[in-house]
Formats: structure tokens, sequence, C-alpha cells
């Protein structure tokens, strides 16, 4: 049996053309102004677990502390931002020729354990950076072993 070597006439011009057309989206700002303000994004979440409690970071970096609403109802912690959209500024000082970050409206829901005391949650937003402590319940804590002696 032998091997052939084959080659599409074709195959290299329709993949140059798949490039070009993306360049060419990417400069004429349709596909990141798209992105940005289509996405269903949500922020970076970090999740932690120490013997007393359980941490939560989410990256919020260009939000405000007063444009976060956070609740907890039935072992469902929510964290929300709801921003008024953007008006168009057609006054032409300046046109996005790239943009791939922005400022946005979400909600993500986290499911807890039943042993965290929701009455003692904290948060605290510093740099960008929203932390939520969520503590567990003396009863959940890991305990040391006990010694027992023998009699």
């Amino acid at each position: 049996m032998n091997l052939v070597r084959f080659h599409h006439p074709y195959s290299s011009s329709v993949n140059q053309n798949l490039v070009n057309d993306l360049f060419n989206n990417l400069l004429q700002n349709d596909y990141d102004e798209n992105y940005v303000n289509d996405c269903n994004c949500k922020p970076a979440t970090n999740i932690l677990e120490t013997e007393k409690d359980f941490r939560l970071e989410l990256q919020l970096a260009g939000f405000k502390k007063e444009d976060v609403q956070m609740s907890y109802h039935e072992n469902v912690l929510t964290v929300k931002v709801e921003l008024p959209e953007e008006k168009e500024n057609n006054n032409d000082k300046f046109k996005y020729e790239q943009r791939e970050f922005g400022v946005y409206s979400f909600e993500r829901k986290f499911k807890v354990p039943k042993f965290v005391d929701a009455e003692k949650i904290e948060a605290h937003f510093e740099n960008g950076i929203l932390e939520l402590v969520l503590p567990k319940k003396e009863e959940a804590r890991v305990k040391p072993p006990v010694e027992i002696k023998i009699g």
C-alpha cells in the first residue's frame, strides 16, 4: 500500500478567506461591540473553604460597591448588578477601534450548604474585588478528636 499526499487546491484560499473575514470584522468593530454589549458575562470567581468558613471572591473591576446587590434566600446566595443601559453618543468625538471589556449587568447565584450561618455573612469590597465570608455553624466545624482513657 502506498501513501499519497493529497492537496486540495482550494483549501488554502478558503482558510485565508476565513482569516481575512475575521480580521476585517475586528477592524470594523462589529465583533467586539456585539460581544461586550450582548454577552451574558459573569465575573471571575474564586471559592475557598477553611475550617471556619467559605469565602467567595468576585472580580468586579470597574464597578462601584453601590452598584452591587446581594441577597440570601433558601440556601441560594445571589450577587447582582443592574446598570442603566448606555445611550449611544452621537457627538462623533470618538469611535472604538477595538473594545474588549466594559462594565455590564449580571446576576450570579451560588448554592450554599445548609450549615452556613446566614445571619453572619459578611461582604467587603476593595480594589475591585468583592469578598464574601460565609461562616459555618458551630456544629458543622471540624472538631479535634477527643482522647478516651481506659479506666
